[in-house]
């Protein structure tokens, strides 16, 4: 047995911080459409403040090239986007300083990088279960180009120990939530739809946590065609309201296998991508009204929230509120198609209402898994990913 096996705790291996730390979180989600930027504040005693909060949207060229990497990309292309992640969020990090009071302090980038690949289920090679995730980020570019340290590769450790690597959200929601009375499901609507459950046992606990399913990827794909290329998202769900739901569409797309699997599961691009969308108009035909296609992938999202939420979490106990935070919180269609679902006795509130922009929900959670990461404070919680333990994530490189 080595040395470094005999490790138990973070302080073994270099000093675990108990001041105040600022930790600026970084995002770029599934949807490939720009960098959320979020500065929090984390106290010792477990106290938190939101700074500030910015996003830094891409263009089109770019939005165009990272999701056509996450499609296929060679080894050479692999390489050189980890080094085009970082110069993007170097970009962003240094606009957000200049937005910013001249002594501000930022302790720490917690940078999730662009994800190009995630594969928690695994594969046999030649005799060895494999699992994958990727990440495109050069940490140490980006270090060196902001002169903070990086704290990234947040999936990595947890599927070491057998989870799925996703969500990682939860830790920052009972974070950041865990402190309200009664249950709570904290839902995310980005490029996937993800659920966080928080009971209060008595202590706020996540019981669970997993991909509902789509999001907005389906409906972004459709709107780009849409509008001829001039809008990523149908804002404000305007596009879905001109249009019918097909129910026999419907049905098809809620046949999905993925939908009544049991959690802990995870799903992305792979799953509910371009790919999928091209693969169901061919099924239905050339002569398809485009908005009642958008309309019917809108109750798509809406209905496998709601079969989710009914199906894994009301089953076990009514709970009090629905917060919602992500790029589908803007969508006022998709909103009101939601609480028409939910039951009436469910409140569904913003998380700007409890201190949490809507946009800044994963940028904050990536933050307060930088801050877990320096305190040594294990940042997976394994009733989310079915990780048999719970362990500390991320990577750190110094400035």
């Amino acid at each position: 047995m080595s040395d470094m096996q005999n490790y138990h705790n973070m302080s073994d291996i270099f000093p675990v911080i108990s001041t105040p730390v600022s930790v600026l979180g970084l995002m770029s989600g599934t949807s490939g459409d720009g960098i959320d930027a979020a500065l929090v504040r984390f106290e010792p005693d477990g106290a938190f403040r939101l700074l500030r909060y910015e996003a830094y949207p891409f263009d089109f060229r770019v939005r165009t090239r990272l999701q056509g990497l996450m499609q296929r990309a060679s080894a050479d292309e692999v390489a050189l986007a980890a080094g085009y992640v970082a110069e993007l969020y170097a970009r962003a990090v240094e606009a957000f300083r200049a937005h910013g009071p001249g002594d501000e302090r930022i302790d720490l980038l917690a940078a999730h990088g662009q994800t190009l690949a995630h594969r928690p289920a695994p594969e046999n090679w030649e005799g060895i279960p494999v699992r994958g995730t990727l990440q495109a980020l050069n940490s140490g570019w980006l270090a060196h180009k902001t002169g903070i340290p990086v704290a990234y590769d947040f999936r990595s450790r947890d599927l070491a120990a057998d989870g799925e690597g996703a969500p990682l959200v939860p830790y920052g929601d009972r974070r950041f939530f865990g402190g309200l009375p009664g249950d709570s499901v904290c839902l995310n609507i980005g490029g996937i739809a993800n659920i966080t459950v928080l009971r209060r046992t008595p202590l706020p606990t996540v019981v669970a946590a997993f991909d509902t399913g789509p999001g907005n990827m389906l409906m972004d794909a459709l709107a780009i065609e849409l509008s001829g290329g001039q809008n990523s998202y149908d804002a404000e769900g305007l596009f879905a309201a001109r249009g019918t739901t097909h129910p026999d569409w419907l049905k098809t797309l809620m046949s999905d296998v993925y939908l009544h699997r049991p959690p802990p599961k995870s799903t992305g691009r792979d799953r509910f991508g371009r790919d999928r969308l091209a693969e169901f108009r061919a099924s239905i035909g050339k002569d398809v009204n485009l908005f009642d296609l958008m309309s019917t992938l809108l109750d798509f999202t809406v209905c496998s929230i709601v079969d989710a939420l009914e199906r894994f979490v009301f089953s076990e106990n009514p709970i009090q509120r629905v917060i919602l935070a992500g790029g589908g919180a803007e969508n006022s269609e998709l909103v009101r198609r939601l609480r028409i679902g939910l039951p009436a006795s469910t409140q569904l509130s913003r998380s700007d209402v409890f201190g949490v922009p809507a946009g800044a929900r994963e940028a904050m959670a990536f933050a307060a898994l930088g801050e877990a990461l320096l305190r040594g404070i294990p940042g997976n919680v394994p009733a989310a990913t079915g990780a048999t333990s719970e362990v500390i994530l991320g990577s750190l490189t110094p400035p």
